[in-house]
């Protein structure tokens, strides 16, 4: 088995140097870098390796071995990004029953923020290639620095390969797949293959989820609550011009027209509020400004919203547990004050503050309208 996992591995140079890096010393990593564009990559692999294959080889025998079923609901936390959406799966990750995901829900489908389509006349590895999307490992890395020390790096190992294994060897244990069964198979493959998770034991209530812009079409919330009866949606909603400034600034490229742009933001808060009259208890819209200027106040709500006790761990963003420092100014000791004074810099001129007064407070008043009041 293990030499058949390995010739993956060589497919993938991006994915084998992650794992090599972790089980292969220091001076055979380097002879083997001197090889790896070779046409013999997987006999070197073999050769340099020889002696770390079992434990490669436990690692996934013990992974495949224990696989632990998550099958509870979904809380699918969606918006624009740049919404607040990263920093709140952020504050449940510590919660003793929940499951935070490490990463984005962010399927590997064409169509970006649309729920993904499932046909069950496909196969596993079908599906697996529609719901998983290559982690940039190095990217999560970064988000999830430890507190004030810029320089450390909070503990992360996940191996995509076991990933891709458990999914499948989950779904041959069920005789009759459902759709259910296939997402349910995504998020036990995903904390599966989080080998060093430490809040999987317990009584876990839900999973949660962070999905940019996944709530911005109706036919997803649908096909959503379709999957998951029992899931909940939160949306958050952040001041159009706050939230303009934040998006141009880190994606001028998609964002950096207003009128595109506040567009955009339209059409989320108003599908938003859509969702919400449609969906009803299962639907809760957050004010952005609430979740950074009263934190404590907003996870009080969301753990009655959730039906879930609430712990004190729910006002510090954690990963794994361990206490982090958000991009982006996002962190819950800023006030709404400081959030402004953050963005001082880069704040939107008279002309594009006519337009989006003029193309938003129609909609934003609506949404108010529909936000929890804390």
């Amino acid at each position: 088995m293990t030499d058949r996992h390995l010739k993956k591995v060589a497919q993938k140079p991006k994915l084998g140097k992650k794992i090599l890096n972790f089980l292969i010393t220091e001076p055979n990593r380097k002879k083997l870098k001197r090889h790896l564009k070779a046409k013999a990559r997987i006999k070197m692999i073999r050769q340099v390796s020889h002696d770390r294959e079992i434990q490669l080889e436990g690692i996934l025998n013990a992974c495949l071995n224990h696989i632990s079923p998550i099958t509870v609901p979904l809380t699918l936390i969606s918006q624009l990004p740049f919404s607040g959406g990263y920093l709140l799966n952020r504050l449940f990750d510590g919660h003793s029953e929940i499951h935070a995901l490490p990463h984005e829900l962010t399927p590997a489908t064409p169509e970006r923020g649309l729920w993904p389509a499932i046909d069950l006349d496909h196969r596993p590895e079908d599906w697996f290639k529609i719901l998983f999307k290559d982690l940039d490992i190095a990217n999560i890395q970064e988000r999830i620095k430890h507190g004030g020390k810029r320089n450390a790096i909070a503990p992360f190992m996940f191996l995509p390969l076991v990933q891709e294994q458990i999914f499948i060897k989950y779904l041959q244990s069920i005789e009759s797949i459902k759709r259910r069964d296939i997402f349910d198979a995504y998020m036990t493959s995903c904390f599966g293959a989080w080998l060093d998770y430490q809040n999987r034991n317990g009584n876990k209530k839900f999973t949660t989820a962070c999905g940019p812009a996944m709530a911005m079409q109706q036919e997803s919330m649908e096909s959503f609550f379709d999957i998951y009866p029992d899931g909940r949606l939160i949306s958050l909603v952040r001041k159009p011009e706050t939230w303009f400034v934040c998006a141009c600034a880190h994606e001028p490229q998609i964002y950096g027209n207003a009128k595109e742009a506040i567009n955009r933001w339209k059409e989320s808060v108003r599908v938003g509020v859509d969702t919400k009259k449609k969906f009803g208890d299962r639907v809760c819209l957050i004010r952005f400004e609430d979740l950074i200027g009263h934190t404590e106040s907003v996870m009080h709500y969301l753990s009655e919203f959730l039906k879930i006790p609430y712990e004190d761990i729910l006002l510090t963003p954690t990963f794994d547990g361990i206490p982090i420092q958000l991009p982006n100014g996002q962190n819950v000791e800023n006030s709404d004050a400081k959030l402004q004074r953050s963005t001082k810099s880069r704040r939107v001129d008279k002309h594009q503050q006519v337009l989006i007064d003029k193309m938003t407070i129609p909609t934003y008043q609506t949404a108010l309208q529909h936000v929890v009041i804390v």
